[in-house]
């Protein structure tokens, strides 16, 4: 190889040596960027006192079960008392300390499922049938449940149709007055009364306003009158049971 080949080669090792150097040194001091995160969403705090149960009573008035959301789209619900105070001129300004904000409590359902429920087959010839319809807030984080006949059920389907409340005890039924006016001391049913609306079958104890008490036990519910001709009693007067 004659010199002036010589000299080219080395010059072409020496540029191929430092533009390699070079690379990897740039390559080196590159920043890796991490890879993309979605911004964190976020859901605007609300309160929605449309889907919550109002009460009312005197100067009182009760919203039972109010959801809020907060910024997490997390769902709490809340009981709102409102209370106000009447002046000497009918001017209504609230009360003070009111209103009072409590989280409500768990709602209590005793396995009440609602459906359609279809009665013994020795009973209308199997065509009592009733709507459960379920559950709805009352105060204190008791629900109330009801029933009405359903379409195409037997015209003596009884009860034809009735209310009944779910609550931790028996002080706390809506109906607790009558139930311990009439001596009822058991647990083991949730309390209503049957509609007013009179079924056609003449029965003494399926009326308009008796009181019955309701039990669930998987998808049967029972029902019993405690009140016959107008007065109530301590222990059932009458039993029917329908299966879902």
């Amino acid at each position: 190889m004659n010199t002036i080949s010589s000299r080219l080669c080395s010059r072409l090792a020496i540029f191929v040596m430092v533009s390699t150097v070079a690379w990897v040194a740039s390559a080196q001091a590159q920043t890796i960027e991490p890879d993309s995160v979605e911004p964190e969403t976020t859901t605007t705090p609300a309160v929605s006192f449309q889907y919550s149960t109002l009460t009312g009573s005197g100067n009182t008035i009760v919203a039972s079960r109010v959801p809020t959301v907060n910024s997490s789209g997390t769902t709490s619900y809340y009981d709102v008392t409102i209370e106000f105070t009447v002046s000497s001129t009918g001017t209504l300004t609230l009360t003070s300390g009111y209103p009072k904000i409590v989280a409500s409590p768990n709602l209590i359902t005793a396995g009440f499922k609602a459906g359609k429920y279809v009665g013994p087959s020795t009973v209308l010839g199997g065509n009592a049938i009733v709507n459960v319809s379920g559950p709805g807030v009352a105060p204190g984080g008791a629900t109330e449940w009801s029933l009405a006949a359903a379409s195409g059920a037997n015209a003596e389907t009884y009860p034809c149709s009735a209310t009944w409340y779910v609550s931790s005890s028996l002080t706390s039924n809506p109906l607790y007055s009558r139930i311990k006016a009439a001596g009822i001391t058991s647990t083991a049913y949730s309390y209503g009364v049957i509609g007013s609306a009179s079924c056609q079958f003449p029965n003494y104890n399926w009326a308009p306003n008796s009181l019955i008490g309701l039990s669930q036990t998987s998808n049967t519910i029972t029902i019993v009158s405690f009140t016959y001709d107008g007065t109530d009693y301590s222990t059932p007067r009458d039993q029917i049971t329908y299966t879902q």
